[in-house]
């Protein structure tokens, strides 16, 4: 038996530019090219003067599950979490559970998914 498990940032998450206060919606939610982003400062330490440039890929989370499915596996877990292990977006706020939240909390940070193949 083989068994994926993927916990990684929602998309929705990826649709803002948190380069400008406040962040807005920029980008679609499956956005097929890649999006690219650049900023002061790294996901470990934020106040390093060091320029981090990324590209990126969003996809969808119907094109996550539907992928595993035409992979012929099951999936028998599919969540959302709000919290995030890490504080990488403006504004979020440590909670006593250890994880971040935004502080409009108007969307999930995460996704979970576990699918198994027999």
């Amino acid at each position: 038996m083989g068994v994926f498990y993927i916990v990684d940032f929602h998309p929705i998450a990826w649709m803002y530019d948190y380069n400008v206060t406040p962040a807005v919606m920029k980008y679609h939610y499956a956005r097929e090219e890649a999006i690219y982003d650049e900023y002061e400062g790294t996901y470990a330490n934020d106040t390093s003067k060091m320029v981090s440039k990324e590209y990126g890929w969003n996809h969808s989370l119907s094109e996550v599950v539907q992928s595993l499915i035409d992979a012929g596996l099951s999936v028998n877990l599919m969540a959302e979490h709000d919290g995030s292990p890490y504080d990488v977006f403006p504004n979020m706020k440590l909670r006593n559970d250890g994880l971040y939240y935004l502080e409009d909390g108007l969307y999930p940070m995460l996704f979970e998914v576990r699918a198994v193949k027999a």
